[in-house]
């Protein structure tokens, strides 16, 4: 019989504090609701601060992407599990968002009888064939799949993203009754709903610029829609891995003019720039990692009354209505994308539609109701 869970560490490979990547929010989401719930809870996370939401944070350096994150997530876990160890007396389970800081998890499960849960929304290892990788790391690529699934498959309870995302894991040997599906949530109420004037001409990227998030389509469709629109700003907030790449390929093609490029912000002062456009895209192209996960942006478009244009994902178009909440596109089809704008752009009867129904779509992905799923199947399967 499994012993009651009294005490866990909370932990993940993203940044808590100050908030960066997209699964911050919701471990520390889950953190919350594990203490709402009376159990003793640790986080250990990259966090510059030693609590959160009352909560108390052992915290150690982010693994850093820009040059080998290979090499960076191997240092990572040789920090982290220095961390579990140290406070193993402390938890009954470990919480984990994502696998990059789960390697040790199943050495630590096995010798030391711990309950081993892992929340993930992106397979990590599907975007290393997409990124720039040495030699060294293209050799080392069917090693780490063989590891990253192993993670997986060795974790008690597995939530997921999208039914996409578990399909893919059911094909890779993870056990079904092991998995449940939990839609990412919002905090609508907490985003600004008012535009700017002027705003419903101008079109937003909000998040990270790495090579899986496809902004370079975006810039590549400039030329083709203020050809129509001149007057129209196209808003690139956040930095990332690409972003040079991004700004050198708006200078090359002549559409530097047209863009304001903020670099990496806090998330509170990034979401400010949602009250300057009306239309958020998801231009990611159509790849494994891409197609079985969704992204916060939707819901961030969506709860700032912002339309959203999106490629054509599986796991997208889960959440998302075409015509009525998402306008989808086909991927990396530069033309259908610029058609798919101009369209909102011009008929603006149709864009107020669209933001009006974004509005009412994000309503049913309610983070307390979210939250407490992830956790229910966490502690109780």
């Amino acid at each position: 019989m499994r012993r009651r869970i009294k005490g866990v560490i909370v932990s993940t490979h993203d940044s808590l504090y100050p908030n960066y990547g997209g699964g911050a929010l919701r471990t520390i989401k889950i953190a919350e609701e594990c203490k709402r719930r009376g159990l003793h809870v640790l986080i250990v996370a990259p966090a510059r601060t030693d609590e959160i939401s009352g909560i108390k944070v052992h915290w150690l350096h982010a693994p850093v992407k820009h040059r080998s994150q290979i090499y960076s997530a191997i240092k990572f876990n040789v920090r982290i599990l220095r961390k579990f160890l140290q406070y193993i007396n402390q938890a009954d389970m470990y919480f984990l968002h994502n696998t990059i800081a789960a390697v040790s998890l199943p050495f630590i499960k096995k010798l030391f009888k711990r309950r081993f849960a892992l929340d993930i929304t992106d397979i990590h290892v599907e975007y290393l064939p997409i990124g720039k990788r040495s030699i060294f790391e293209k050799a080392i690529t069917p090693v780490l799949f063989t590891i990253e699934y192993w993670i997986i498959k060795n974790a008690d309870a597995v939530t997921v993203a999208t039914h996409a995302m578990r399909d893919h894991l059911i094909g890779k040997g993870i056990k079904p009754s092991k998995i449940e599906v939990v839609y990412d949530g919002a905090d609508y109420m907490h985003y600004p709903t008012d535009k700017e004037p002027g705003a419903n001409k101008n079109i937003i990227h909000l998040g990270t610029i790495d090579r899986q998030h496809g902004v370079e389509y975006l810039v590549q469709a400039i030329p083709l829609i203020v050809s129509k629109y001149p007057d129209t700003k196209f808003y690139i907030v956040g930095g990332g891995r690409e972003f040079n790449n991004v700004v050198q390929l708006a200078k090359r093609i002549g559409v530097y003019r047209h863009c304001i490029f903020t670099g990496y912000l806090p998330t509170e002062k990034a979401r400010t720039y949602l009250r300057k456009c009306g239309i958020g895209v998801i231009p990611r192209a159509d790849n494994i990692a891409n197609r079985i996960v969704t992204t916060l942006k939707i819901y961030e478009y969506w709860a700032s009354g912002t339309a959203v244009v999106s490629s054509k994902l599986a796991g997208v178009e889960e959440i998302g209505t075409q015509h009525k909440d998402v306008l989808f596109f086909e991927p990396c089809n530069i033309k259908d994308f610029t058609n798919k704008i101009n369209f909102l752009l011009e008929k603006k009867d149709v864009l107020r539609s669209f933001q009006e129904n974004g509005l009412r779509k994000v309503k049913t992905f309610n983070w307390p109701i979210q939250v407490k799923k992830i956790v229910d199947f966490a502690v109780e399967k």
